[in-house]
């Protein structure tokens, strides 16, 4: 092998672990890299959703309104808020117990009589698997982690 090629081999393989070195760590052996939750009312004045996601390092709930029945359109809001990696952890953790298989993708009848929706997704190496209920229903097989999902919402949700 010439000189050339022996360089030409060198750098491919620095580069390559060097990729590898840049990886962030947002993917863990569970492979859950986002959870995401929201939650929506039809019949709303002022902030009627909200999209909360978190991921490795921060959360980032976003609140939206709509200006029907008489109200105006607020701007959006967008809230974030550091998560240590103990934190993110945590939250793979439960991600990876919660057992979306069995459940269908709607529970109850979100929104119905205007009692709001909510969702929870959980997205890694092996796809989203997301589940809409009844806004604050508990959903067994996902309580642990939706009890968490529930509480960073209340932390980022600013008081009127």
């Amino acid at each position: 092998m010439n000189i050339r090629a022996r360089f030409g081999l060198i750098v491919a393989v620095v580069a390559a672990l060097g990729l590898a070195a840049c990886d962030n760590g947002a993917k863990d052996a569970s492979g859950v890299v986002r959870v995401v939750s929201t939650t929506s009312f039809g019949m709303c004045v002022g902030y009627c959703s909200t999209r909360l996601e978190i991921a490795a390092g921060e959360a980032v709930l976003v609140r939206e309104s709509r200006g029907g029945r008489g109200g105006a359109v607020l701007p959006t809001q967008r809230f974030t808020a550091p998560l240590n990696a103990s934190e993110w952890q945590e939250i793979v953790r439960l991600a990876a117990a919660a057992k979306f298989d069995g459940l269908p993708e709607v529970i109850g009848c979100p929104d119905c009589a205007d009692g709001g929706a909510e969702s929870l997704s959980v997205e890694g190496s092996g796809g989203t698997k997301t589940v809409k209920f009844d806004h604050g229903a508990k959903v067994e097989a996902l309580q642990p982690l939706l009890d968490r999902v529930r509480e960073l919402r209340v932390k980022l949700t600013p008081a009127e």
